[in-house]
């Protein structure tokens, strides 16, 4: 990756904001901000691996459970953002960050000792807006140390997080499942010994002082002089009239992506369906997936990019959400048309790859494309469009089962729908706004 890396010493000399910031700082805050993300991923991810038990003590069904851990969780996380990254814009984005990780490793343990349904939900809800605080404030930090032409590998090493945060939430669940034992010796919970679930709920919580160590270990970026003034209003007066330049990013990123959300989600049922294979299983798969398959993908992307960029192609981040598009929509299609259960998982952890790449080169097109002041703000639209628009995949392919097919068990042909569609769209979007995008790039390039 040497065409991707700064120089292995000295200072940054080409970094936009701290040039007081070495190469290895600048990587020793990359990779702090990236296990900041996985735990934030692991308390997110939890509670789906937990479903069971949790509702058998709260009395919860499954329109409460999805509310609780979908649609409240992705509106107020989408809700949260944009105030935050107006927040991170202008205060301290460490304190910001180390805020978030308080709020949600206290809300985690707050889910471990809920009563019911409102309790959990309240409790959800705002984990969610602590959780909201950390991408705009890490994409603005780590684009402050690193120069535009270089930052689809910092940011792509910060993205590979949900992969790794999804692996790492099943290896602690189970871990502190098994620590549970031992730990009902001591631990009682209305009376009575405290059930597993909760254990782990407060676990993980106790594990929030990892990444808050490692955030107190790094240092704020200093930013640096920018004529912009930083507020909500500037920031879209600044994004208006180069919204068609944004466009292939924002737009091209939430099509492409919304048909992977319901994928992920709706896998194993369908699996389930079609090829009696228990969820249990699949689950597992798809945990494995995410780490040999996801991860991978995200750093490829990123490595992608900046080959293309130094080798002059200056739409190199966009043309790996193409590519990305290009090759995961077909695979995607296969893993539900083919006759083999586990030929169709090899077709999932191919989509996963193909759809991790994208992240990371297109939030470095984002941050390249808007002024230091306002990059948490771009980054938090990013995040906006993801949990409002491609969120919405997974309701539309119940949807479409239920309406057009007609037929629990055809399932796999709505995500198959959703697949072609939005990805036709997607390329469609960046195909387009390719121009545009370049004549926001080279405006802000010479400005």
């Amino acid at each position: 990756m040497s065409a991707a890396t700064p120089p292995a010493s000295g200072p940054a000399q080409d970094a936009v904001g701290d040039p007081a910031y070495s190469t290895r700082q600048a990587w020793g805050l990359v990779l702090a901000l990236t296990l900041v993300n996985v735990m934030a991923q692991v308390d997110r991810f939890a509670m789906t691996l937990l479903v069971t038990p949790m509702q058998k003590d709260l009395g919860l069904n499954d329109t409460q459970t999805g509310l609780i851990g979908g649609l409240v969780t992705g509106v107020f996380y989408a809700l949260a953002g944009l105030p935050l990254a107006r927040l991170a814009d202008q205060i301290s984005r460490k304190t910001l960050i180390i805020v978030g990780i308080v709020g949600w490793s206290l809300m985690t343990m707050a889910s471990g000792l809920a009563v019911g349904f409102w309790t959990l939900c309240i409790a959800r809800l705002l984990l969610s807006v602590g959780e909201a605080s950390l991408g705009p404030a890490a994409n603005s930090m780590i684009s402050n140390v690193f120069p535009s032409k270089r930052l689809s590998t910092p940011l792509s090493v910060f993205a590979s997080a949900g992969s790794l945060g999804n692996a790492a939430a099943s290896a602690l669940v189970a871990l502190f499942l098994a620590l549970a034992v031992w730990a009902q010796g001591f631990l009682s919970f209305g009376g009575e010994p405290m059930a597993p679930w909760r254990i782990v709920m407060l676990g993980l919580g106790l594990m929030g002082l990892v990444p808050l160590v490692a955030m107190l270990l790094v240092r704020e970026p200093v930013r640096p002089r920018d004529d912009a003034q930083p507020g909500f209003k500037a920031f879209v007066a600044h994004l208006r009239p180069r919204w068609s330049g944004y466009a292939p990013c924002y737009l091209g990123y939430a099509f492409f992506v919304l048909p992977f959300v319901a994928l992920s989600f709706w896998v194993p049922t369908a699996f389930e369906r079609t090829h009696g294979m228990p969820t249990t299983v699949s689950g597992l798969w798809l945990g494995l997936g995410y780490l040999v398959a996801g991860t991978p993908g995200t750093l490829l992307g990123g490595w992608l990019a900046q080959r293309w960029i130094a080798a002059g192609r200056t739409d190199g981040n966009l043309r790996v959400l193409f590519v990305a598009t290009a090759l995961a929509m077909p695979a995607a299609a296969a893993s539900q048309l083919v006759p083999n259960a586990m030929l169709g998982m090899a077709f999932v952890w191919l989509a996963m790859c193909c759809a991790a790449m994208a992240l990371g080169p297109v939030t470095a097109a984002i941050q390249a494309l808007t002024p230091v002041p306002y990059r948490a703000q771009a980054a938090a639209v990013l995040y906006l469009l993801i949990y409002i628009v491609a969120f919405m995949g997974i309701p539309l392919a119940g949807a479409l089962t239920d309406g057009l097919f007609g037929d629990p068990k055809r399932l796999g042909q709505s995500l198959v729908v959703i697949g072609v569609v939005f990805g036709l769209l997607s390329m469609w979007v960046v195909f387009r706004g390719r121009q545009a995008h370049l004549a926001a790039l080279a405006e802000r390039q010479s400005g």
